[in-house]
């Protein structure tokens, strides 16, 4: 970990707002971008960040991980057979407005997710998700729908 990367993750995990995290890695402009009202849980900021593109109104819980890379290379390029250089495989993530990421979810680059979309806690996302869905599993599946949620979880006033 470069020494600038390791400031701004020790300066990330002392902002005790969720919504202040994402206001600090959209000044700083640490990931890729990042819009409005986005809550960021405490945690690392994660390698290739310039790769995450957050768009507004995202809530993403303790334990999320954003991963736009993979290391298989390394195995690659250190094989006794090796017979050129591999490369890391990057991608981009982008998760699009009001989207709601659970606790401990994985997300894998390349994909991109929403909007009005739901990642269930645990998930681990490795391809797109749909608008309007609601995924989880492993791989993540859809399993429900965004809209039927919300009708759900509406308050409904008693006057």
């Amino acid at each position: 970990m470069d020494i600038r990367r390791a400031l701004q993750s020790l300066r990330f995990v002392t902002i005790f707002s969720s919504v202040n995290r994402g206001k600090f890695v959209r000044k700083r402009h640490i990931f890729g971008a990042v819009g409005e009202n986005v809550r960021l849980p405490f945690g690392i900021i994660p390698l290739r960040s310039e790769n995450i593109y957050l768009h507004n109104n995202i809530e993403v819980a303790s334990g999320a991980k954003f991963i736009p890379h993979d290391a298989i290379h390394s195995v690659f390029n250190n094989m006794h057979d090796a017979n050129g250089r591999y490369e890391e495989h990057i991608g981009k993530i982008e998760v699009f407005d009001n989207v709601f990421i659970g606790a401990n979810a994985i997300i894998l680059g390349p994909c991109k997710i929403g909007p009005n979309a739901i990642v269930a806690a645990g998930a681990v996302v490795n391809k797109n998700v749909p608008e309007g869905s609601i995924v989880g599993g492993v791989p993540a599946k859809v399993i429900g729908e965004f809209e039927e949620l919300r009708k759900k979880r509406m308050f409904k006033s008693t006057e």
